[in-house]
């Protein structure tokens, strides 16, 4: 796994203020650990529940997420942020699992609540009718293209932190983010929703 642990910078990054728990955690501070799933877990689990498609593996395997990242605390090098760190390290729990075959899509509504509180019913079925057109219309891409789409829409992280959580170049991010919106824009116009 690591030949040897690396010391941490003796001064956080400046970008990244996450980077003061990793710290903690490295130095055995329980409560750091704590911070950092009370600030990623549910942001995690959603990443991870998208690739494995199952809520009792994406539970377990964040368990196993959370327990690697206390354990490698301390060979954190601070070349990225925290939450790019994390995400790299639920991929690849992810892809270990061995019990992964499609990725889904987050459901929305595990993850916000995109309903206002002055939606009537027919609005609200409206909304619901074009969220469950869109995840469809998303399974129906490859997963690489499915998987960009993913980490940039629902996770919100940029062409640099895309390409480190998977491990490819800056300029395949954007040729397959470029291919997926495409793709997207063909199935709903041939579902009828644009």
């Amino acid at each position: 796994m690591f030949n040897q642990m690396q010391p941490h910078p003796t001064s956080p990054p400046e970008y990244d203020p996450d980077w003061l728990l990793i710290r903690a955690m490295a130095e055995g501070d329980i409560r750091a650990l704590n911070d950092v799933y009370a600030r990623y877990g549910s942001l995690l689990l959603g990443f991870l529940y998208a690739r494995v498609g199952n809520r009792e593996l994406a539970e377990e395997l964040l368990q196993d997420v959370m327990l690697a990242v206390w354990e490698n605390a301390a060979r954190f090098e601070a070349r990225s942020k925290v939450k790019t760190w994390l995400l790299v390290i639920a991929r690849n729990r992810a892809i270990n699992s061995g019990r992964r075959k499609k990725v889904p899509v987050i459901h929305l509504s595990d993850v916000i609540q995109l309903q206002s509180d002055d939606t009537g019913p027919q609005e609200a079925i409206e909304k619901s009718a074009r969220r469950d057109a869109v995840r469809e219309a998303i399974q129906q891409l490859p997963e690489e293209q499915r998987e960009v789409l993913v980490l940039v829409f629902y996770h919100q992280l940029t062409g640099p932190e895309v390409a480190e959580v998977l491990g490819i170049a800056e300029g395949t991010v954007k040729s397959r983010l470029h291919r997926a919106k495409e793709m997207l824009k063909r199935v709903l116009t041939q579902q009828g929703e644009l």
